[in-house]
């Protein structure tokens, strides 16, 4: 009998003895890449640190993220202004990562909500990119976020150390390397990542998959959801601007008309109910040129600061001249 204590004394100190370097490990992990520029990062760190504090906030999926540059924004607003477009992300989840900034950071002014056919007012089906929740998983509403979606994280992730860095080894190289201060540089400004790409032809063969043209799905939850936010907004004195930006003339030509005007006709009708603004760049002279995208849906470095110059003169009129700069 007392050897099978010893035994199983001896078996506990061996489980239980790397421990404090997994958790020391772990620590370390986190911690590097809550300070890391890596692109999933990035904002994120900004967010949970209070450092954005913007007076306008650009708000949307990855043509937010890469349509809207604030440093033209800020320099013809003579604002602070942000981007925080989550590449990928259904309007469910920008509307979550908002809730997150307004507990760290002041409420913005301006919000600048970038709309469009797919992620706004359709069903998301999906959390995209998972890696981005890894150094956070202990708050609350990522927990809430991750636990309550098909990204099959579970109690292992969320408590025993190292264990949701499985097969992350960029991720866990980034994270020392950083906690080190010799992480990877800035790649983003404020948010905005210009995309210095060519024409890729995607549209070519979307366009052979959709001979007879195409409609997303439209989702009333979505729908009810993006109304709560903007009665949010309206409720606590923030002017939100709905932008519907360029895309490529050819994917308009091949959306149903019917599914198309049901959804810009929300937009419309929200404008009117809340008085907030829409913007539509439909038929932009910017949409005629595959020059100025990378696909159709996404205007690439030099479109997006064409589109940006633009859309900024045009927001200066739309906000008070008695508020720009205050």
């Amino acid at each position: 009998r007392c050897r099978m204590k010893k035994f199983l004394i001896s078996l506990l100190i061996f489980c239980l003895a790397p421990l404090p370097i997994l958790f020391f490990g772990a620590h370390v992990v986190d911690s590097g890449l809550r300070k890391s520029h890596y692109t999933y990062y990035d904002e994120w760190n900004e967010l949970f640190n209070g450092r954005i504090n913007a007076d306008l906030l650009v708000m949307g999926s990855s043509r937010a993220w890469v349509h809207f540059s604030p440093k033209i924004l800020d320099s013809t607003l003579n604002l602070n202004c942000f981007n925080l477009g989550l590449d990928g992300s259904p309007f469910e989840l920008q509307y979550k990562r908002f809730k997150m900034y307004l507990q760290h950071n002041k409420k913005p002014r301006y919000i600048v909500q970038e709309v469009g056919l797919v992620a706004t007012l359709a069903k998301g089906t999906e959390v995209p990119g998972t890696q981005q929740f890894l150094p956070y998983l202990q708050d609350t509403m990522v927990w809430g976020i991750v636990s309550n979606s098909n990204t099959h994280f579970n109690i292992f992730d969320k408590y025993f150390p190292l264990y949701k860095y499985n097969n992350e080894l960029v991720l866990i190289k980034e994270g020392i390397m950083s906690y080190r201060g010799k992480g990877i540089k800035p790649v983003k400004y404020k948010g905005y990542q210009g995309q210095e790409k060519p024409w890729d032809n995607s549209f070519e063969d979307f366009k052979a998959e959709n001979p007879g043209g195409w409609g997303p799905r439209f989702d009333t939850e979505s729908v009810a959801l993006f109304h709560e936010f903007l009665s949010f907004c309206k409720t606590n004195d923030i002017k939100v601007v709905m932008v519907y930006p360029p895309v490529y003339y050819g994917i308009t030509e091949m959306l149903d008309k019917k599914i198309g005007d049901k959804i810009f006709g929300e937009y419309r009708a929200f404008s009117k109910e809340f008085d907030f603004p829409f913007l539509d760049y439909t038929n932009d002279s910017l949409t005629l040129t595959k020059a100025n995208f990378y696909n159709s849906q996404h205007l690439n470095k030099s479109g997006s600061e064409q589109f940006s110059r633009k859309f900024a003169l045009t927001l200066k009129e739309i906000i008070s001249p008695s508020q720009v700069g205050k």
